[in-house]
């Protein structure tokens, strides 16, 4: 059947086919070239149309980026607006939080005073300007930092200019009354029928009133300023009743009652406030008693234990008083709490050490204590300070220097310095009394610790000092000035709990010739207070004395270990060396000695006559010469005479 297909012949429903290429001819059929021709015309059509289709999709593309850019861009601005807005709020709520400032109204004011000129912002300026003048005054007496007082406004203070509408102002003086802490204040001035009235009020709390003449409005802003100033900062006020010369009986009921109503934060610190006019009350064991409670509530406050250790010493107890002091003094060497003003800790640190100092005997370091905490311009000490140094120039045997003291600060009785805060603040200085008895002078040393007993008496304040610094050394300056018996009397009325008492009655005993008694009593100082070096020294001297030259050394060892600063003992183990015959070794304890105390006369009397008996006579009379221009007592001077002779 296919072969009966003739060439050529359509078939019905199939397209033509051209005829194919000619490989033999190489021609080509002219409808297949037209044919072909159309096609690729097609073709070429087509590649454009696709050519213009894709650079209009790519147009279209990138109108579309950046109008997806455009949108995120948008986004982005607006996200950022919002943000910008939500911070700006943010701050403003913070900054309202955080408000701590004292704003003053204008107080209301008759039209008669503001056409004088006392209209309500004058009357208000005018009593900020007395409350921050009064916060001026009560600092000159706190060490501690302004930020940590509860209600302190700083450098924030002003008086508030009403504005009326809405604004900006008056949704942050809203936010600030609503979230701050800012102390707002209020009054009115308004006649009466005695003359005027001004009354003062804190935020919402009750106001109070005060009376006066129609011409005494500047004394009225001045009472209310007091009044606002006890309301909103009881520390601060506290201390301006010292400055302004209140008794401390009667700031003390004061600060009792502030102490009682104060916060947890503050009640400390009005603690140590009312403590503080216990102490210049004289009354020792009731500050005592606050102290302790001080200290449970703070104990990593170091005022407490500077505080404690003031009013143990008064009561003469040593051992209580170093170990209050040197608790003081770490805290101060270590991470000082932030309530404390940074430039008051350099005095206060001075002041811990010179306490410490003089507790241990270490006078030369007590002196250099003195001078550094005169330099730091802290407080007025315009007195107890200059009292200090030349108590302690005196007590490190430097008696031309402590005298030049008492000379320019024209100190020259002690009675000046018994005063109660002057016995806290410094210690319990005698000066004029160790001058005297450096020298060996027990009439005069009688004589002014009497006038200083009859103004204690006086004062009828400070009978624990009279008891346990006056009596025991007035007992003791008795026995060396021939009055052995009134000595004796007056020392068997002193405390057995008291340290200083204990060694003076181990020293009468000494001078009445009862060793065996002596050694008593200084054994029973020693056990009072052990980490104290005096009684040690005292004992040692009464061993040499005797002649038991080696159990004296170890007494004067004990009292260098208890006081390595305290040149008495090593100036004593020196002497018993030399009456072993080591003047060789006596050289070292001398030279020891002179870095603590080198303007000692006896000091360099015996150094040079232990140089004499070690076959130094050049070194010798060098000492001498030294000794010669220095302070000695009637009995040194001979001994000199003796030697250089």
């Amino acid at each position: 059947m296919a072969d009966g297909i003739q060439a050529g012949a359509e078939t019905p429903g199939v397209k033509p086919v051209p005829p194919a290429f000619d490989p033999v001819g190489g021609h080509l059929d002219p409808q297949a070239r037209e044919y072909l021709e159309e096609q690729t015309r097609l073709t070429r059509l087509q590649i454009e149309d696709l050519r213009r289709e894709d650079r209009l999709r790519h147009r279209s593309l990138r109108v579309r980026h950046i109008n997806d850019v455009l949108k995120l861009a948008f986004g982005l601005g607006g996200a950022f607006v919002v943000l910008l807005l939500a911070v700006g709020l943010g701050a403003f709520i913070w900054d309202a939080h955080e408000a701590s400032g004292l704003v003053v109204q204008p107080l209301d004011a008759p039209p008669d005073f503001a056409a004088q000129g006392l209209d309500g912002k004058v009357l208000a300026q005018k009593l900020l300007d007395k409350l921050n003048s009064l916060v001026r005054e009560a600092d000159k007496w706190s060490f501690r930092s302004a930020d940590s007082i509860s209600g302190n406004w700083g450098d924030d203070s002003k008086v508030e200019i009403p504005e009326t509408g809405v604004s900006v102002f008056e949704l942050q003086r809203f936010l600030r009354q609503w979230l701050g802490h800012q102390t707002t204040m209020s009054g009115e001035l308004y006649h009466t029928a005695s003359g005027i009235a001004l009354t003062v009020r804190v935020g919402a709390n009750a106001g109070e009133t005060f009376n006066g003449r129609t011409q005494g409005v500047e004394a009225l802003l001045s009472r209310a300023a007091q009044s606002l100033l006890a309301q909103t900062q009881p520390y601060r006020y506290i201390l301006l009743l010292y400055a302004q010369g209140h008794s401390a009986k009667s700031v003390a009921p004061v600060a009792r009652r502030l102490a009682t109503e104060a916060s947890d934060r503050e009640r400390p610190w009005l603690l140590a406030a009312l403590e503080t006019q216990i102490e210049f009350g004289g009354d020792f064991r009731e500050a005592a008693r606050i102290c302790n409670e001080t200290i449970a509530l703070a104990p990593e406050n170091p005022s407490g234990f500077m505080d404690m250790s003031a009013v143990q010493w008064a009561m003469g107890h040593m051992e209580q008083a170093l170990d209050n002091i040197e608790r003081a003094r770490r805290l101060f060497m270590g991470a000082v709490p932030a309530d404390f003003r940074p430039d008051a800790v350099p005095f206060l640190l001075a002041n811990a050490n010179s306490f410490a100092d003089d507790l241990t005997g270490a006078f030369g370091d007590a002196v250099r204590a003195d001078i550094a905490e005169s330099k730091t311009g802290q407080f007025d000490f315009s007195i107890s300070g200059p009292g200090a140094l030349a108590n302690d120039l005196a007590r490190d045997h430097d008696l031309k220097s402590a005298r030049a003291v008492l000379e320019h600060y024209r100190l020259a009785k002690d009675a000046a310095l018994m005063q109660p805060e002057y016995v806290i603040t410094t210690g319990p200085d005698l000066p004029e009394f160790y001058l005297y008895a450096e020298r060996g002078d027990w009439a005069s040393a009688s004589t002014s610790l009497l006038a200083t007993d009859r103004v204690a008496l006086g004062r009828g304040n400070v009978d624990d000092v009279r008891h346990t610094l006056i009596w025991p050394l007035l007992a003791y300056a008795w026995s060396r000035d021939g009055r052995l018996k009134a000595a004796q009397a007056l020392i068997g009325r002193s405390s057995e709990n008291c340290t200083l008492c204990l060694e003076m009655r181990g020293r009468i005993a000494e001078e009445a010739g009862a060793s065996d008694r002596a050694a008593f009593w200084f054994n029973r100082a020693i056990g009072n207070a052990p980490s104290i070096p005096f009684a040690y020294a005292d004992l040692g001297r009464v061993l040499l004395a005797r002649g038991q030259y080696d159990a004296a050394i170890a007494k004067f060892a004990l009292a260098n270990q208890k006081g390595p600063h305290f040149a008495d003992p090593l100036e004593y183990w020196g002497e018993a060396l030399m009456q072993k015959n080591r003047s060789d070794l006596a050289l070292a304890k001398f030279e020891e000695a002179d870095k603590n105390a080198p303007h000692w006369g006896r000091l360099h009397l015996k150094w040079g006559e232990a140089l004499l008996y070690a076959g130094d006579r050049a070194g010798a009379k060098k000492q001498f010469a030294i000794a010669a221009r220095l302070d000695l007592t009637a009995s040194e001077k001979s001994q000199l005479a003796a030697l250089t002779r």
